[in-house]
C-alpha cells in the first residue's frame, strides 16, 4: 500500500486532537510507539531515498551525484540482490571521501564498489517508528555519525530522514506538552490563562466581541478517589475532559487548571450585554450536560456532576483584569455548589474600570474569615478530647466557601503565613473565652501550612498570640502537614522544638496521604498522629488501605503516641477502628463541622457511645 494510503493515526494525547489545533508532530516526551504512515508521522517528515545496486562503483555515484541527480537526495541506499539492502552512504560523506587527502580521493575510490564506503551499521528504523525511537537511534550512534539520515524502510520503499527534522519535532513536541495537563491532554492553567489573556487584548482591539470564562468544578472528585482509589479519580478526570471537549465549539479552549477544576475560555459576539450573557449561560449548560452524560465506562459510584460559574467580560476589558474574570467566574460557580451543586450560577459580569475585590487579603480586613470547629472524641467511650479549628470564608456573594477554597485563595495570594497566624489567633480567642464553660474541652487542634512552618518568626509569633489571650501552652495541639518537604521539616526542627518545650503539642496530619511521614517522626517531638481520612474511607473495602490503618495504629502505639482517625463517616468504621486499637476518632459520624456557638451549645462532654463503640 502507497504510503498516502495508510489510515491516518492521531497522535496527539488523549483527545487532544479536540482542541482543533495543527499538531503536526508526534509525542517525543512520552517516545510512546504510535504508527509514523499518518500525515503527521515520521515517514511524512522523511524524503524518498535512491536506492543503487551493490555492484555500482563509487565513479558512477559521484558522476550521479556531480550531475546533480538525485537532487533531493541526501543519502543513498545501497542494495544487494532482491533489494536486499547491504549499507547506505551519506552524500555529503561521500563526497568529500571522494575529494580525498591532497586530491586522491577519487583516484583511489573511482572503480571500487559502492559497497567499499557504505555504512553497514546506518540505523534503519521501520515505517511504523515512534519519535521515541528515532531519537534513540540517533543519540545512540557514536558521536562522528550522529548527525547522519536515519533510514525508513516499508518494504521495497526506502525514504531518508534528516536528523534535523527528527530534533525539531522531538522540540515541537515538548513545547506542547509544556502547555498541556498531562492526565488529560487539555490545556494547562498556564495555557489557559495565556490564551485568555489573548483574547482579551484581542476584544480589547476588535471592540465586536466579549469574552466569557465557564468555571467547572466536579462534585464527587474527593468521594470517588476516598471509595475507588485515585485510578478511579484519574478516569472520571479523563472521562470528564473528553466530554467537555465535545461540549465546547470549535474556537473554545478548554483546560484543566487544577485538581477537579476546569475551565472553557471563549469569544462571545457583542449584540449586546444580555444576548452575550444569555449565549454564555447556555454554553454553562451545555458543559454541565456533559458531565451529567453516563459514561459506561466508570462504575455507577465513580461518576459526578459539576457545580458551574460564569463570568463576562465588558467590551473593552483591560488585560489587567484576566484575573477578575477568573475570580468572577470562580465566585459564581462556589455559589453553584453552596445551593447544592449539580447547577450552574448567575453569569457574572467585569466591566471596564471594574476594581478588584482584593480577594483574601481583603477577606482577612474585612472579618469574613470565620472559623467552625469538629469535635475529637475518644473511641471508648466518646468523651470530646479537643475540636480542630477549620477555616471558612464567608463570601458576600458567594457565602460560605470552605477550607480548600480559602487555602488556594491564600496560596495563590501568598498569604499562607498571614491565614495560618489569623486562624490561630481567631482559634485561641475563642478557646480563651469558652475554656471555663462546662462542656469545653481543654485542647484546641489548629492546623499550619508548609510556609509557616518555614516562617522564621512563627515560633514567636505563636507564643506571643499563646499570651495575648493567656491560653496555656499545653492547650494548643498544632496539626503539621505530612507532606511537607524535607527541607521544610529541617528548617521547622529548630523552632518546633523551643514550641514543644513551651508546652504545645506537635501532631502530624493526614498520615500516609505523602512521603515524609518518618521524617517528621523522627525530627520532631510528636506527640500524635492523623491517619489519612483516604484510608479510613477504604479500609472496610480495600486490605491495603486497611494494612495501612492498622500500621499506623500500631506505629504509633509502639511509639506512645496518641492516633487519631479523620473522616470517620459510618458507625462500622468507628467499630473497627476501635477494635484495631485507633484511640480517637473524628468525622461526620461523630459531628459535623459548626460555627463555635454551635458546637459548644450542642457538644456535651461526651457524644452518644453507640457512634463510637459496638
Amino acid at each position: 500500500m502507497p504510503p498516502g494510503e495508510h489510515p491516518s493515526t492521531k497522535l496527539a494525547p488523549d483527545g487532544a486532537d479536540a482542541e482543533r489545533e495543527d499538531v503536526t508532530i508526534i509525542d517525543a516526551v512520552a517516545l510512546s510507539s504510535l504508527p509514523a504512515r499518518s500525515a503527521t508521522s515520521l515517514w511524512e517528515l522523511s524524503t524518498p531515498a535512491w536506492v543503487v545496486p551493490a555492484a555500482m562503483t563509487c565513479g558512477q555515484l559521484d558522476a550521479r551525484f556531480r550531475a546533480g541527480r538525485p537532487a533531493d537526495s541526501s543519502s543513498v541506499v545501497v542494495a544487494g540482490p532482491g533489494s536486499q539492502r547491504v549499507g547506505s552512504v551519506q552524500r555529503g560523506r561521500f563526497e568529500q571521501a571522494m575529494s580525498g587527502p591532497y586530491g586522491f580521493g577519487r583516484a583511489l575510490l573511482t572503480h571500487r564498489p559502492v559497497t567499499a564506503v557504505a555504512d553497514v551499521d546506518g540505523a534503519v528504523l521501520p515505517a511504523t517508528a515512534s519519535l521515541g525511537e528515532a531519537l534513540a537511534a540517533v543519540f545512540g550512534r557514536p558521536a562522528d555519525r550522529r548527525y547522519d539520515d536515519l533510514l525508513l524502510r516499508d518494504g521495497d520503499e526506502w525514504r531518508c530522514l534528516p536528523v534535523t527534522s527528527v530534533l525539531e519535532a522531538a522540540a515541537s513536541r515538548m513545547a506542547w506538552h509544556a502547555s498541556r495537563d498531562a492526565l488529560t491532554g487539555l490545556a494547562n492553567r498556564g495555557a489557559f490563562f495565556s490564551h485568555l489573556q489573548h483574547l482579551v487584548l484581542a476584544a480589547a482591539n476588535e471592540g465586536d466581541v466579549r469574552v466569557g470564562v465557564v468555571f467547572i468544578d466536579l462534585d464527587r472528585l474527593k468521594a470517588v478517589n476516598d471509595t475507588h482509589g485515585h485510578d478511579a479519580g484519574d478516569r472520571l478526570l479523563r472521562s470528564v475532559a473528553r466530554r467537555l471537549r465535545a461540549a465546547s465549539r470549535p474556537d473554545d479552549l478548554v483546560a484543566r487548571l487544577g485538581g477537579d477544576e476546569f475551565a472553557v475560555a471563549c469569544r462571545l459576539p457583542e449584540t449586546s450585554p444580555g444576548a452575550a450573557a444569555r449565549v454564555l449561560q447556555a454554553l454553562a449548560r451545555r458543559h454541565l450536560d456533559a458531565v451529567r452524560l453516563v459514561d459506561d465506562d466508570l462504575a455507577v459510584g465513580a461518576r459526578s456532576t459539576a457545580s458551574i460559574g460564569a463570568a463576562l467580560s465588558g467590551p473593552r476589558l483591560d488585560d489587567v483584569q484576566v484575573d477578575a474574570l477568573v475570580r468572577e467566574a470562580d465566585v459564581a460557580m462556589y455559589a453553584a455548589k453552596q445551593a447544592g451543586g449539580d447547577r450552574v450560577g448567575p453569569v457574572q459580569r467585569v466591566e471596564p474600570g471594574t476594581a478588584p475585590d482584593g480577594g483574601l487579603a481583603r477577606a482577612l480586613e474585612a472579618g469574613e474569615v470565620v472559623l467552625h470547629h469538629q469535635p475529637i472524641v475518644s473511641a471508648v467511650d466518646g468523651r470530646v478530647l479537643s475540636t480542630e479549628a477549620l477555616v471558612r470564608w464567608q463570601h458576600p456573594r458567594a457565602g460560605l466557601l470552605g477550607a480548600d477554597r480559602v487555602l488556594r485563595a491564600a496560596q495563590e495570594e501568598g498569604l499562607s503565613v498571614a491565614l495560618d497566624l489569623h486562624v490561630l489567633d481567631l482559634a485561641l480567642a475563642e478557646h480563651a473565652r469558652r475554656r471555663d464553660h462546662p462542656g469545653t474541652p481543654d485542647l484546641v487542634n489548629v492546623n499550619v501550612s508548609t510556609a509557616t512552618l518555614e516562617s522564621p518568626t512563627f515560633d514567636e509569633d505563636l507564643l506571643r498570640l499563646l499570651h495575648r489571650h493567656a491560653v496555656p501552652a499545653d492547650h494548643l495541639r498544632l496539626e503539621l502537614p505530612e507532606t511537607a518537604s524535607l527541607s521544610a521539616v529541617q528548617a521547622a526542627a529548630p523552632r518546633l522544638h523551643r514550641l514543644a518545650r513551651a508546652g504545645v503539642a506537635l501532631v502530624v496530619d493526614d498520615m500516609g496521604a505523602g512521603a515524609s511521614s518518618l521524617r517528621h517522626l523522627s525530627v520532631f517531638p510528636v506527640q500524635g498522629l492523623k491517619i489519612d481520612r483516604s484510608f479510613v474511607a477504604g479500609m472496610l473495602t480495600r486490605d491495603g488501605d486497611r494494612a495501612v490503618v492498622e500500621l499506623l495504629t500500631n506505629l504509633g502505639a509502639g511509639l506512645g503516641l496518641r492516633v487519631t482517625a479523620e473522616g470517620v463517616e459510618t458507625a462500622e468504621q468507628a467499630r473497627e477502628l476501635r477494635r484495631l486499637g485507633v484511640e480517637s476518632l473524628q468525622g461526620f459520624h461523630i459531628a459535623r463541622p459548626a460555627p463555635a456557638d454551635v458546637v459548644f451549645a450542642r457538644t456535651p462532654a461526651t457524644v452518644p457511645a453507640s457512634r463510637c463503640v459496638p
